[in-house]
């Protein structure tokens, strides 16, 4: 389950047994054995901040990724989750925004750090948003952005963790994500939408503590908004997202039906 003394339980295994850095720390460091921890924050910044309480009680700083359009309404609210530690920055979304348009993106990428620089948060790491429902037509996903020459010349001091991350280091690592409602390790990560050699499924909790506790160096990725303070209000969540999934999996069954729900892609990240 995905409740909050679960993942107070998660972060005190892990900062008692492991070495705890945020994802702009990873390629200073002189070792390979850490772990970070990195959130996407698409939605409910007030359980962002929940989550980051909890690794903030265990002297664990994490990493936060946010959509560009939570900040203004949400600002107080991160600034207050940076003030425990955490590393807050941009969890882009700007090729899919943009029909695969670079130009267009581009801009959009620019005008988004301004906002982030506005609200006093550092841009340094970066992490692309996946959208399970979009149809798309010239691009594989928002990973193409960063994968283009001119915009990683445009943005040299930017490193995405995602598509540039492995290049960076002359090790492996282990990323573990909650996507789904399940954990399960991503195979490889800064490629898997172009060829996803199958991710490994994690049975619980307590095997992801055995797994996370064994790895030299791993990145576990989870999504605040997903968790819960109870065991009830994670049930109904689950089986809301499962109807939705279902429902949303018969509506793409037809074409016509598929190209609607891919213009609303957006609302898949409301659960």
């Amino acid at each position: 389950m995905f409740i909050y003394s679960i993942w107070d339980e998660i972060c005190e295994s892990i900062s008692k047994n492991s070495n705890t850095i945020t994802i702009n720390q990873i390629t200073e460091q002189p070792s390979s054995k850490w772990i970070a921890i990195k959130h996407d924050v698409e939605t409910n910044v007030p359980k962002a901040l929940a989550i980051a309480t909890i690794e903030a009680k265990h002297n664990i700083r994490a990493t936060y990724y946010v959509q560009a359009d939570l900040l203004d309404d949400n600002y107080k609210l991160l600034q207050e989750i940076a003030s425990l530690g955490h590393e807050v920055t941009y969890h882009y979304d700007v090729l899919d925004a943009n029909g695969g348009d670079f130009d267009k993106s581009i801009e959009e990428f620019k005008t988004n750090l301004a906002k982030f620089k506005k609200y006093g948060f550092s841009v340094q790491t970066i992490c692309p948003h996946g959208n399970p429902v979009i149809i798309r037509d010239g691009w594989s996903s928002n990973k193409d952005f960063f994968r283009d020459n001119r915009v990683v010349t445009l943005f040299p001091n930017i490193l995405d963790m995602v598509v540039e991350l492995p290049n960076k280091l002359d090790y492996k690592y282990a990323y573990i994500s909650d996507a789904g409602y399940g954990w399960k390790q991503i195979v490889n990560i800064e490629d898997n939408d172009l060829k996803n050699d199958g991710d490994i499924k994690i049975k619980d909790y307590k095997e992801l503590l055995n797994i996370v506790n064994s790895s030299d160096a791993l990145i576990l990725s989870a999504h605040p908004h997903r968790w819960e303070s109870s065991a009830f209000k994670f049930l109904f969540k689950i089986y809301l997202f499962k109807t939705v999934r279902f429902t949303a999996r018969q509506i793409s069954s037809v074409p016509f039906l598929k190209k609607i729900l891919s213009k609303y892609y957006y609302l898949a990240k409301k659960i």
